[in-house]
């Protein structure tokens, strides 16, 4: 009986088999089919932007535990003329700052380009663009009382809301309310709303937006 065939076909299926790498970059917005369901995330790289098709298990992760504009790494390969991840994971704060400051030092040093237009804000007259940051206290009161679960929940709902895709959330330091907390503050504001839980706060940024 003859083997060599088979042991032909196992090696050129084997050189054939994409090879993977890993990105590092910026997660900048989860990629949604037409219907509107999760397939993966757009990574910004130092040189483009990649749209990723993430497992069925790996896309929760991309509402639950990634906070908008993280930087992370994806183990992916390109197949069939797309990328498709096999994990993603944050990257370390010391390799997130030196990617940072990698990208700040080559902007700085590049023509500068018109920007982007951006969709209206939460309650912004027609016609305006606006984009809204959402700052969320994580200290102290406000961080054992839902600071982060405040945090999970608009993330969670931007994620399943396209009209809702100019607003990103910030976890930051103490807002100067702590009895009054939990706290968020809007990025065209200096008031401070207090009272905020996972269950209303989206409804707080659209009715103070």
């Amino acid at each position: 009986m003859k083997l060599t065939p088979d042991v032909d076909r196992v090696s050129n299926a084997a050189l054939q088999r994409p090879t993977g790498v890993v990105l590092k970059g910026q997660f900048t917005e989860v990629w949604r089919s037409e219907k509107g369901k999760i397939k993966g995330l757009r990574l910004r790289t130092e040189t483009q932007t990649y749209t990723i098709k993430l497992p069925k298990y790996l896309r929760p992760m991309l509402v639950r535990e990634l906070a908008p504009h993280a930087f992370v790494q994806v183990w992916a390969c390109h197949e069939d003329d797309q990328w498709r991840g096999i994990n993603i994971m944050p990257l370390s704060d010391c390799e997130a700052i030196a990617l940072r400051d990698a990208w700040q030092l080559q902007e700085s040093v590049s023509v500068t380009e018109p920007p982007a237009e951006v969709a209206p804000a939460v309650g912004a007259a027609p016609g305006s663009s606006q984009k809204l940051c959402v700052k969320v206290c994580r200290k102290g009161k406000c961080f054992k009382q839902g600071g982060r679960q405040i945090m999970q929940s608009l993330e969670a709902a931007i994620a399943e809301d396209s009209n809702l895709q100019h607003i990103d959330v910030e976890g930051v330091g103490c807002l100067k309310a702590c009895k009054k907390g939990p706290n968020i503050q809007l990025s065209h504001s200096k008031r401070v709303i207090s009272g905020v839980t996972p269950e209303n706060a989206l409804a707080l940024v659209a009715k103070h937006a």
